[in-house]
């Protein structure tokens, strides 16, 4: 939704920001809108399969920033920010939680595929034959 202005400016935000875990990002996306059944164990950045927002979020707290994203909060066009984030402190502090949240997610899916690469690693054996 946008207000009339030069700028389109965004007049409603998505809260993926106010969540403290991966896990309360994930029930959100296990029980609200569309459900995903599998959004237990899906990576952060596959959920959301009718929108970008939550792998545009990751990929902010990554640093990777797309044509669209804006590189920082003052190159953002328009009037209409969250007042919230118009605290510099405020704001730092809650992107570095988010950077903290999506770097466990992508540790843990890591780990997750290193034990299945494991897991299917046939067995040797540590005795010799005679």
């Amino acid at each position: 939704m946008s207000k009339n202005d030069e700028w389109e400016s965004p007049t409603a935000y998505h809260f993926h920001n106010f969540f403290m875990s991966h896990e309360e990002v994930r029930y959100k996306y296990l029980t609200y809108g569309h459900p995903d059944s599998k959004a237990l164990t899906k990576p952060l950045r596959d959920l959301g399969d009718f929108d970008d927002d939550l792998l545009f979020a990751v990929t902010c707290a990554e640093g990777n920033h797309s044509v669209k994203a804006e590189r920082s909060f003052a190159s953002i066009p328009g009037t209409s920010k969250p007042i919230y984030y118009l605290n510099e402190e405020a704001r730092y502090a809650r992107h570095t939680l988010w950077q903290d949240i999506v770097g466990k997610d992508n540790a843990e899916q890591a780990a997750k595929k290193n034990n299945v690469r494991e897991d299917s690693t046939p067995a040797t054996g540590d005795k010799q034959q005679h």
